[in-house]
C-alpha cells in the first residue's frame, strides 16, 4: 500500500508541485494587486517570489510535458520515412535529447556550485540564488528520467516501443 503511494507521488511529483507554486504565485500576484490598487502601495516580496515560482513552474512544465508526452516535437519528417524506420529516427531524436538533458545537468549543476562558492542573495528575500538554479540540474534530470520511464511503461505494457512513434499531430 505505501508503496502504491509513493509511486503515486514520484508519478506526479511535477504536477504536484508545480500546482502549489502555481497557487502561491497566484496568490503573491493577488496581494500585489491587491496592496497596490486598494492600499496604495505594494510589497516588493511578492514580485520577487511570483517570479521564482514561474521560473520553477516552467522548468517542472518542461518535464511534466516529456512524461506526458506532450512537448513540442516536429514530426512531419517522420512522414517522410518509411514506417518502419520511423521508430529509429525518434529514439535517436530522444537519444540527443537525453543527451543535451545531460550536458544541462552537467553546465546546471556547475552553475549551482559557482553560485554556491559566491554567495548571491535575492534583494527583497534575501534567499541564495542558488536555490533559484537548483531548478536547472532537477528539471534535466526529471526530463532524462521521465523520457526514459515512457520507454519503459511503453515496452512494459506492450511488449514494444514502437507504438511510441506519433506523427500526424494525433496523440
Amino acid at each position: 500500500m505505501y508503496s502504491r503511494i509513493l509511486w503515486k507521488i514520484v508519478n506526479r511529483f511535477e504536477l504536484y508541485f508545480a500546482s502549489f507554486l502555481l497557487v502561491v504565485l497566484v496568490v503573491c500576484l493577488g496581494l500585489q494587486v491587491f496592496y497596490r490598487y486598494v492600499l496604495g502601495d505594494s510589497p516588493t516580496w511578492t514580485e520577487e517570489l511570483s517570479r521564482m515560482c514561474f521560473v520553477w513552474i516552467v522548468y517542472l512544465g518542461a518535464s511534466l510535458a516529456a512524461h506526458q508526452q506532450m512537448h513540442v516535437r516536429v514530426t512531419a519528417q517522420y512522414l517522410l520515412l518509411p514506417e518502419r524506420f520511423r521508430i529509429y529516427m525518434w529514439v535517436l531524436a530522444d537519444l540527443l535529447w537525453i543527451a543535451c538533458n545531460t550536458l544541462f545537468l552537467i553546465q546546471g549543476s556547475a552553475f549551482v556550485q559557482h553560485t554556491l562558492r559566491f554567495v548571491e542573495m535575492t534583494p527583497t528575500l534575501h534567499i541564495s540564488k542558488h536555490w533559484i538554479y537548483l531548478i536547472l540540474p532537477i528539471s534535466s534530470t526529471l526530463v532524462t528520467f521521465r523520457i526514459l520511464q515512457v520507454y519503459y511503461q511503453l515496452y512494459k505494457d506492450t511488449g514494444s516501443i514502437r507504438s511510441i512513434v506519433k506523427t500526424g499531430g494525433g496523440h
